[in-house]
């Protein structure tokens, strides 16, 4: 099942389930969904809708930062679940160990010696092997530990 199916699926769910704040989200993801279909003139594959995902994600820690500052309490806990909803259809990434193991093994495929001089050809190959694999606050993150 692609992503995109999961999505109506458990739209579809909430709705029937009368959950209106994982019907509202998932309302406006598959609006999202559908504005960059139009956009590219093409079926989006899963890759593309996690980074309708992420982007959404990103927008609500956002708005979560905001209201931390306020006194609407009610608000902030919707938005905290509908980040955990979002976050639930996203990849699972790898984690601090693997993260580190994958930069030590490419360091030494690629013979990198001075990982302060070749940082970025480092992040350029777990980019293009990896992909969203890797959560790259967390590559970054092992990347500095090891300097």
């Amino acid at each position: 099942m692609s992503l995109l199916e999961q999505i109506q699926k458990d739209y579809i769910e909430a709705m029937k389930a009368k959950d209106t704040i994982k019907k509202s989200a998932l309302n406006y993801i598959l609006a999202q969904i559908k504005n960059k279909k139009i956009e590219l003139q093409k079926e989006l594959e899963d890759v593309d809708i996690v980074k309708i995902l992420k982007k959404e994600i990103k927008a609500i820690w956002e708005t979560i930062w905001f209201l931390e500052k306020t006194d609407k309490k009610e608000e902030l806990e919707e938005e905290k679940a509908k980040k955990l909803l979002l976050e639930f259809y996203l990849p699972q990434c790898k984690s601090e160990q693997e993260t580190k193991a994958i930069i030590e093994w490419l360091m030494s495929e690629l013979g990198i010696t001075e990982l302060a001089k070749q940082r970025g050809l480092v992040m350029k190959e777990i980019k293009a092997r990896y992909g969203e694999e890797v959560d790259w606050s967390i590559a970054n993150w092992v990347i500095n530990s090891m300097l």
